[in-house]
C-alpha cells in the first residue's frame, strides 16, 4: 500500500470574523498552489451557518507533508488570528514528527496507522479543473468492548467489496488505532450517483458492522439537497458544509 499521510483540521472561526477567515483561507491556498508536490488533496469547508471550517489534507508520506507546510507556514499566523484549531492525523506518521506537531498544537490527535485503502497513486502535483462534484464523509467508529476482532474482520470484508465493485468511491480510507478500540474512515465519492451506489452497495455490509460500534459521521461537499433533509445529528450524522476551495 503506497505510504499516504491524513489530515483533518477542524477550525472554529471567531465570532463575526468568518469574512476576514475566508481571506486567510485563500491566502493559504495560493500559498500551497503555487506547488503542489506531494499534495494529493486539500479541500476547505465552510460550515453553513460561518462559524467552523473543516480541512481534509492527503499527502504523499512525510515527504510530502513536511513540503505543504513549508509552502503555507508563513500563511498561518494570519489564520489563526481569526481562529482556533484542533487537528487529527491518519496514517503512518513518524513518532518525532507527530512530537513536533504537539508542540504547536497540543492538542493534536493521531486516528493511528491506515489497515486499508484505496489511494494508491502518486498525488499529480496540480489542481483539478473539473466541476465541484465530490462528496467526502468522516466515519469515526468507537468499537463496543469485546469486538474488535469481529470488527476488523468485517471491516476489511467491506473494504474489499467497495474496492471490486466501486469506481465511484475513489477514496475508502481506514485507520484504526492500536488497540482496535477506535476507527477512522475518510470516504471520497465522484459525485452524488456514487454515494448513491455505496448506500445501496455497501449497505448490507455496514449492517453488519453498525452494531458493533458507536459511530459519527461528517459529511461535506456537494450532497443533494434530499440526502441532506435525511441528517440526523442526534443520531451522529451532520453536514459540514460546502466545499469552499480544493484541488481534487
Amino acid at each position: 500500500m503506497a505510504e499516504k499521510l491524513f489530515g483533518i483540521v477542524h477550525f472554529f472561526i471567531n465570532p463575526g470574523e468568518t469574512e476576514a477567515f475566508k481571506e486567510k483561507a485563500q491566502a493559504c491556498m495560493e500559498a500551497a498552489k503555487a506547488d503542489l508536490t506531494g499534495t494529493q488533496a486539500y479541500e476547505w469547508f465552510i460550515s453553513p451557518d460561518g462559524t467552523q471550517a473543516f480541512v481534509i489534507e492527503i499527502y504523499d508520506g512525510v515527504a510530502g507533508l513536511n513540503h505543504h507546510g513549508k509552502m503555507v507556514g508563513k500563511t498561518m499566523p494570519a489564520l489563526l488570528a481569526h481562529s482556533t484549531l484542533k487537528i487529527k492525523f491518519a496514517g503512518d506518521m513518524p513518532t518525532d514528527l507527530f512530537a513536533q506537531y504537539t508542540k504547536r498544537f497540543p492538542n493534536a490527535e493521531h486516528a493511528g496507522p491506515r489497515f486499508q485503502g484505496k489511494l494508491q497513486t502518486p498525488a499529480p502535483g496540480t489542481a483539478s479543473s473539473g466541476p465541484d462534484t465530490k462528496i467526502f464523509a468522516i466515519a469515526r467508529f468507537s468499537v463496543h468492548p469485546g469486538q474488535e476482532a469481529l470488527f476488523r474482520e468485517l471491516a476489511e470484508d467491506c473494504f474489499a467489496h467497495v474496492a471490486r465493485t466501486e469506481p465511484g468511491t475513489s477514496g475508502y480510507e481506514w485507520f484504526l488505532n492500536e488497540s482496535g478500540t477506535e476507527c477512522l474512515v475518510l470516504d471520497i465519492y465522484d459525485d452524488a450517483q456514487a454515494l448513491a451506489a455505496h448506500m445501496t452497495n455497501s449497505g448490507p455490509k455496514m449492517s453488519k458492522i453498525l452494531p458493533l460500534v458507536t459511530s459519527k459521521v461528517h459529511m461535506f461537499g456537494a450532497v443533494p439537497a434530499p440526502f441532506l433533509a435525511k441528517f440526523k445529528p442526534e443520531l451522529g450524522t451532520t453536514y459540514g458544509g460546502p466545499l469552499f476551495q480544493g484541488i481534487l
